[in-house]
């Protein structure tokens, strides 16, 4: 896997195919490897860079004692860019969807078209004073209480909350396993969501296209929070995938594509 160090900090991803980039970013908890299914597609198109974030793959963390910042995760995904090139789109999913979107605010790295597939940028709902922004600290400040407590069972509060309730039990037993051992990493991120800040006016400056990307058949809160940020970017839209859930970049990975090309077809070179 290769490798790209940043003051003495080291950013793994996965690197296919040749042409026109297109940075995939991955949820929480996860790796480069998430994307998969879109990038054995996409390849045909684009060169895929699908980056690990900091505490995956071969990664490095932010250092313990510090408080969880996105701007950490950013700064390596910027460092990424800089070595493979101005990708054509960024994108990410889920956390992924709140690390790419900050990257685009920072503004540090050009971003000709930018792609969120249900991002859980849930502070984006303060600025239109929805009610969801405070009920959904609450929940997630009890997730990470119990995480914190040891509970083994936390993590499911997470899964049922993004995929709808029950979903955790309707998971198979090794992503059940996997979602359970990797909560004190998961709750690392969701504390990083949980400090971003965002402005109208730093939304209005976007002035790349951007496509906000839900399911149908995820929860309202996830409808919520696309709106809100197309309602505050220039050249935002909602496209929503009949069918699918919070998996949509598993599952649908067809109408992933199709949301990713129509962007690279509207970016401004």
């Amino acid at each position: 896997m290769p490798t790209v160090v940043v003051d003495s900090r080291r950013v793994s991803y996965e690197d296919q195919g040749a042409g026109r980039v297109a940075v995939l970013i991955h949820g929480s908890p996860g790796n480069g490897k998430a994307w998969k299914p879109v990038a054995d597609r996409l390849v045909q198109q684009c060169r895929v860079i699908a980056p690990d974030l900091p505490g995956y793959g071969e990664t490095t963390a932010q250092p313990r004692g510090q408080d969880p910042d996105v701007g950490y995760a950013c700064a390596l995904v910027e460092e990424l860019i800089r070595h493979a090139g101005s990708p054509i789109v960024l994108a990410g999913h889920s956390y992924g969807g709140v690390v790419a979107l900050a990257v685009a605010l920072r503004a540090r790295v050009p971003v000709r078209a930018l792609a969120l597939f249900e991002p859980v940028a849930v502070n984006v709902l303060a600025l239109d004073g929805d009610p969801s922004h405070a009920a959904s600290h609450a929940y997630f400040d009890d997730y990470i209480r119990s995480v914190e407590r040891g509970d083994a069972g936390a993590v499911r509060k997470m899964v049922d909350f993004w995929f709808g309730d029950g979903a955790f039990g309707r998971m198979p037993e090794p992503l059940t396993a996997y979602l359970t051992s990797a909560a004190a990493s998961n709750i690392r991120d969701v504390r990083a969501t949980l400090r971003e800040t965002y402005t109208a006016e730093a939304l209005g400056a976007l002035r790349m296209p951007v496509a906000i990307v839900v399911g149908d058949r995820s929860p309202a809160i996830s409808h919520r929070i696309a709106h809100a940020i197309a309602r505050h970017v220039p050249r935002g839209f909602v496209t929503t995938v009949p069918n699918a859930t919070h998996a949509l970049v598993t599952t649908h990975p067809e109408r992933v594509i199709e949301a990713i090309e129509r962007l690279a077809s509207e970016a401004v070179e």
